[in-house]
């Protein structure tokens, strides 16, 4: 009997494992001030990389909270969300913060759990912001929202979960992972396996398809849910989009034809998360995580138009990583690769449940049969 309670309670620590994975969401956000200066989230502290390659802290971590996208604009105003959980009221506490280059910090929406709907760090020039109003469990509908600065609140595009291209609410978004805006204004959206644009009237296109592909070089496959593996984007100034593909390990690069290729293959416990294309380069923020829960901390890798590439800086304690032995990474490696059997389609957490069920009935019989032989 102690046997299997002890195999049932492995699989409930497993299954805990995999909840928290996917609860992590790692911070996507990563900019580039004119002057060239990289800022980046590890999804508690804001840092920022001179260009001398001094990295600093821009905004003190503080436990629980959660910082996952940042914005900037052209007078490199910086932005940015706290989203942390109330146990006590099992809310969820946000705000919206803006820092200087001076390093004024100031809240355009102090801390609440009932934020105005449409309030986000997405800001025109004109004052505007725009918001991704979903629900990635329910998926009955996806809007990307406008809110002026008067307050007034409208659907720019979106309407039930699927995937259709159209003017305002004709068009159908599924589940959006990050938002960038181009240099014409547009707003770029990755949105399960593909890229969208979405123009100010309102008109969303199609700029990358079928973007979940996979080829013999790439890596076995990071868990990511049912949201989708692309996360955080970036439009460069000749509109090429750059975008993390996390799920794969890899950035991809979609030119202005919407042809695809790999610009980025990364090894394991890393996996690109952000983005951010500026003069030519490309600054990729990586996450470390290795199954069951180790994770190594981000870093920034730069890439060059020649493609020549160069980690600007790690965060974490060396001592930390050193003792993370090459055993653990290949047992995380190897976990990775036979869940991705189970994960295909988003059945991994049915598959996961079925395993839980059929653990607990094995031992259930076994205990009832020794029972009864010993009666």
């Amino acid at each position: 009997m102690i046997k299997h309670l002890i195999m049932l309670i492995g699989a409930a620590t497993f299954c805990w494992c995999l909840e928290t994975v996917a609860a992590a969401h790692p911070a996507t956000g990563i900019v580039v001030d004119r002057a060239g200066s990289v800022y980046f989230s590890d999804l508690e502290t804001i840092w920022k990389l001179s260009t001398d390659g001094t990295l600093t802290v821009l905004l003190e971590g503080q436990r629980g909270r959660h910082i996952h996208e940042l914005a900037i604009d052209d007078h490199d105003n910086i932005y940015g969300a706290d989203v942390s959980y109330n146990p006590a009221t099992k809310g969820w506490p946000s705000n919206v913060w803006k820092m200087t280059p001076d390093g004024k910090l100031t809240y355009l929406l102090e801390t609440t759990e009932n934020a105005p709907r449409g309030m986000s760090i997405w800001r025109d020039r004109h004052g505007n912001m725009f918001w991704v109003d979903q629900n990635n469990h329910t998926k009955t509908q996806t809007l990307l929202l406008k809110r002026t600065p008067a307050g007034a609140v409208t659907t720019l595009a979106g309407s039930s979960y699927g995937h259709a291209d159209g003017k305002g609410t004709s068009a159908k978004f599924s589940s959006v992972g990050g938002m960038a805006f181009g240099v014409d204004g547009s707003i770029y959206l990755s949105d399960g396996a593909f890229v969208r644009k979405v123009a100010m009237d309102g008109t969303v296109t199609t700029v990358g398809s079928g973007l979940d592909f996979r080829e013999s070089a790439d890596q076995p496959r990071f868990l990511t849910g049912s949201s989708g593996s692309l996360t955080g984007l970036s439009v460069a100034a000749d509109g090429t989009v750059y975008v993390a593909d996390s799920g794969n390990r890899r950035l991809l690069k979609i030119s202005r034809d919407g042809e695809t290729e790999v610009m980025l293959r990364t090894e394991p416990p890393f996996f690109p998360n952000g983005v951010a294309a500026v003069n030519g380069n490309v600054y990729v923020l990586e996450v470390g995580f290795t199954l069951p829960n180790i994770t190594s901390g981000p870093r920034v890798r730069k890439i060059t138009p020649d493609r020549t590439q160069t980690i600007l800086a790690v965060v974490g304690e060396p001592t930390k990583q050193e003792r993370r032995t090459s055993l653990a990474e290949k047992a995380g490696v190897t976990a990775e690769s036979a869940l991705v059997l189970a994960s295909g389609d988003g059945r991994l957490k049915y598959t996961i449940t079925l395993g839980v069920i059929v653990l607990f009935s094995v031992g259930l019989l076994v205990w009832l049969r020794r029972r009864r032989s010993h009666a």
